[in-house]
């Protein structure tokens, strides 16, 4: 909730989030906690909070340490990653041929290297 903004609606206090939500979280604050105001995200706009969804989560999962989370943080990561892949129509092939070229192109992560500095290319 860090950095979100807050305004007095009716003498109740107003969280501004503007991100993009899973279908039935409008229905489970208005069912549990009070009023939720919302739109429909044309495709432009749609576009963009899926992409800022991706980072999201992915924050989520950076600073996340208990294993059970760290695998609902995946879940989370791969489901936008379903919606981005649906929104452009990309398959899971697609990326899967992708993946094998950069694999053979530049490798795995299984040598664990980091790098520290290098030269300019």
């Amino acid at each position: 909730m860090t950095g979100n903004k807050f305004y007095i609606l009716n003498s109740t206090t107003m969280i501004v989030y503007n991100k993009l939500i899973r279908d039935k979280i409008i229905e489970k604050i208005e069912n549990n906690w009070g009023t939720a105001k919302h739109h429909i995200a044309g495709n432009e706009e749609f576009e963009i909070k899926l992409k800022e969804k991706l980072v999201e989560e992915s924050k989520e999962l950076n600073e996340t340490k208990n294993l059970d989370e760290i695998k609902n943080e995946l879940a989370d990561v791969l489901k936008i990653t379903q919606e981005i892949m649906i929104y452009y129509n990309i398959s899971e092939e697609e990326i899967k041929v992708i993946m094998q070229k950069k694999d053979e192109k530049a490798g795995w992560f299984d040598k664990r290297i980091i790098l520290d500095e290098a030269s300019e290319f």
